[in-house]
């Protein structure tokens, strides 16, 4: 379902929303989206902040139904996908985090963000030989100085580095 453009005074309450989800008010912030008019509280946009204040909020479930409605709506964006296989890692639900972003890759070869979640995925799980391949991949789709700076202290990769794992 396409939709049109936000328009004011709808930005602006996504915008109000993003910034108490920075300030840490994430009832506030909530609440900022409610004013968004009824038609657009679908919007890509307002799904896509509405995800980010659940998932600082702890709410995994209804990140993985508003990933959904991303990607129902947005088939062709990288970022649904990839929420939605956050919002089922941080279940601890692994295997389905890895089963329903490993097959996106080909569809977005670019997105270095998909790379990187299964390496996080896998690591994980435990299996550090194909964490480390997909981080590696990471690293060559995107800007290599960032991803190795981000994974070098991103706790879900902790177990590469603990079996001394090097990263070219």
């Amino acid at each position: 379902m396409k939709m049109g453009k936000l328009e004011a005074p709808d930005t602006h309450y996504l915008s109000g929303a993003e910034g108490w989800m920075e300030l840490g008010d994430l009832p506030s912030a909530l609440a900022e989206l409610e004013l968004i008019s009824e038609p657009f509280h679908n919007h890509y946009d307002v799904l896509q902040v509405r995800w980010h204040i659940l998932n600082r909020m702890e709410d995994w479930e209804d990140c993985l139904r508003i990933s959904r409605q991303m990607i129902e709506a947005n088939p062709e964006l990288p970022q649904g996908w990839i929420n939605h296989g956050n919002g089922l890692f941080y279940l601890r639900r692994f295997q389905e985090a890895y089963d329903t972003l490993s097959p996106v890759v080909k569809r977005f070869p670019h997105d270095e963000a998909i790379p990187y979640n299964l390496a996080c995925y896998k690591c994980q799980s435990g299996e550090l030989g194909e964490a480390r391949e997909w981080l590696e991949r990471a690293l060559k789709v995107g800007d290599s100085k960032r991803v190795k700076k981000m994974a070098a202290t991103d706790p879900d990769l902790m177990p590469l580095w603990e079996q001394g794992v090097k990263i070219n």
